[in-house]
């Protein structure tokens, strides 16, 4: 016990025990700190304003308010209606090409197309009646399942002769966007042409040298514009729109309507107007070959295009699709009559059903065999598919805003 009391047996001076001893001494280290951390400034808590806030959103589930909220967008619908206006332009523009694509939807449905479907829906139907009538055998044997066969080929084929007519048509309205891309990007540039001549008299004359500069540029591209529409409709220059004339036409001009490739010797009027500029000192060397660079990209948008033109279509192939075509239809139609016999009994719906089956399988690849006509020719197809007035106006109108002259006008208008 005297052991336990912290006591020695030996009756000296109590000896404390080593836990005892231990959180003596933590005891007093933590009033120690105490007094410290109330006299000390540092230690004291910072004052509520100071202290960091914390994120509401990351400890609540209430949800925060947001501009998508109903009562965000009532809020601010009044601004963007006092900065933001409908394009009413370019959903005009977009309202004629869906017009334009519209009016060539059913341009598969042809003449020649619609008495195939009637000849072999015909031929059909005096199958099926011969052989009621009169009872003479026939039969399909192993014929049916190989016309199947064929019958899914030739569909791959057709499908597949559509596909490359949709890319032809696709790449052709890609060189007519860098055509597009090539005049703006022209006009573009020529608004760093600038006047080399400070003083009063030669000023005014630098000026007007300018404005005649940028009219006469402008009026370029939209001819060269004008032109390359034309190309794409199938059509050539015979007398340019008045709009475009000028009273003092160079020689080179007056050609335009003799020569094959008009557009290409616009750009070369282009060309030449540069090269007056960069002589008078009011265009760098460095702007000359950048512009110069613009002008062959409108070039080579114009060939790629008129090679997509002049490209002869795939003669043995269309052949093939159309002979195999012909004779996959006409006789598609008494086999379909030869089964309708087996399957119904007489006086039933089998004639009908003869009829009904023959006409649909007849629209179905006569109708694949010629929009893979309208395809094989792109350039024609393209127009058909664009408002190509709606586009030149649009363009036009875009090249006489980029310059930022009054003197220059819009050239071009619809109708022209």
């Amino acid at each position: 016990n005297a052991t336990r009391a912290g006591v020695a047996s030996n009756g000296e001076m109590p000896i404390l025990h080593v836990s005892a001893r231990w959180n003596l001494g933590l005891s007093r280290l933590r009033r120690k700190e105490l007094r410290h951390s109330q006299s000390c400034a540092c230690c004291l808590p910072a004052p509520r304003s100071l202290r960091p806030r914390r994120r509401l959103a990351q400890h609540s589930d209430r949800p925060r308010r947001s501009a998508l909220t109903p009562l965000g967008r009532a809020r601010s619908a009044p601004l963007l209606d006092s900065v933001v206006a409908s394009d009413d332009k370019l959903a005009d523009t977009t309202a004629k090409v869906s017009t334009a694509a519209s009016k060539v939807s059913f341009s598969w449905v042809t003449g020649e197309m619609l008495a195939h479907v009637v000849m072999s829906t015909g031929l059909a139907a005096v199958v099926y009646a011969s052989h009621s009538y009169f009872g003479y055998p026939l039969s399909t044997g192993a014929f049916l399942q190989l016309h199947m066969l064929f019958g899914v080929v030739l569909g791959l084929l057709l499908v597949g002769r559509i596909i490359l007519g949709t890319a032809r048509i696709q790449a052709a309205a890609s060189h007519v966007q860098v055509f597009s891309k090539g005049c703006r990007q022209v006009a573009v540039l020529s608004t760093f042409v600038v006047e080399t001549l400070t003083v009063s008299a030669g000023a005014e004359v630098e000026k007007k040298a300018i404005g005649h500069f940028r009219f006469e540029l402008v009026r370029l591209l939209n001819y060269a514009v004008y032109c390359f529409m034309l190309m794409m409709e199938g059509k050539k220059l015979a007398v340019p729109p008045s709009s475009l004339q000028r009273i003092d036409s160079g020689a080179a001009e007056a050609k335009l309507s003799a020569v094959n490739n008009p557009t290409v010797m616009v750009c070369k009027m282009i060309a030449a107007l540069l090269e007056q500029q960069s002589a008078a000192k009011r265009i760098s060397n460095e702007q000359v070959s950048v512009l110069m660079n613009k002008v062959s990209d409108i070039i080579e948008a114009y060939h790629q295009s008129l090679a997509l033109a002049l490209a002869p279509t795939a003669t043995a192939f269309a052949s093939f699709t159309y002979t195999f075509t012909t004779i996959f239809v006409y006789t598609a139609g008494p086999l379909i009559a030869v089964n309708e016999l087996k399957s119904n009994t007489p006086g039933s719906f089998g004639l009908g059903l003869t009829v009904f089956y023959t006409l649909m399988l007849a629209l179905f690849y006569f109708g694949l065999l010629e929009a893979g006509k309208l395809l094989d020719a792109p350039i024609s197809a393209l127009a058909g598919l664009l408002a190509i007035e709606e586009m030149v106006y649009v363009l036009s109108d875009d090249l006489a805003s980029i310059v930022d002259d009054d003197s220059v006008p819009v050239f071009l208008h619809a109708g022209d």
